[in-house]
């Protein structure tokens, strides 16, 4: 049982290891699942924060449909086990969803996007680049695959 999953963060990628380590994660997620990456080019003409946070909500918004479950990563997010994010899984896609996780850029993310998401989910308690959470999430959404798969991958 799998359905599809989208990766949602303003772009575009910059760091040269970051896309490296994507690709490689897109290339292992792709035989499992109906995976998309999108990291659309936002310009950030305007001076504010808040104007940046709102053009970037615009933006990002015309990623997000209906039929996914928005999965929002925020430093004050649930932090969720291996398993539970397994579980996760199947109780989304048994509920006919896609998964669209969705992170911010350098300046996070609008309060109005976090207060769409249905899960609020946070990979650690340091503050990370955004790019580099992309990459742990890959490895995270991997892994779950593999468990849900009976794949060899992950040792408890």
């Amino acid at each position: 049982m799998s359905g599809k999953i989208k990766l949602l963060a303003p772009g575009p990628i910059k760091f040269p290891f970051i896309k490296e380590g994507l690709k490689y994660y897109l290339n292992k997620l792709e035989p499992l699942t109906k995976i998309e990456f999108f990291f659309p080019k936002i310009k950030h003409l305007t001076s504010s924060k808040q104007e940046r946070l709102d053009k970037e909500k615009k933006i990002l918004e015309k990623f997000i449909s209906s039929k996914d479950f928005l999965i929002v990563l925020d430093e004050r997010g649930e932090f969720l086990k291996i398993n539970e994010l397994v579980s996760l899984f199947e109780k989304i896609w048994q509920n006919s969803y896609n998964i669209c996780f969705l992170v911010g850029g350098p300046e996070g993310l609008s309060e109005d996007l976090k207060k769409q998401a249905h899960k609020l989910l946070s990979l650690s308690s340091l503050t990370l680049n955004h790019e580099v959470v992309l990459l742990v999430l890959a490895e995270a959404i991997y892994r779950s695959l593999s468990i849900l798969k009976g794949f060899p991958y992950h040792r408890d």
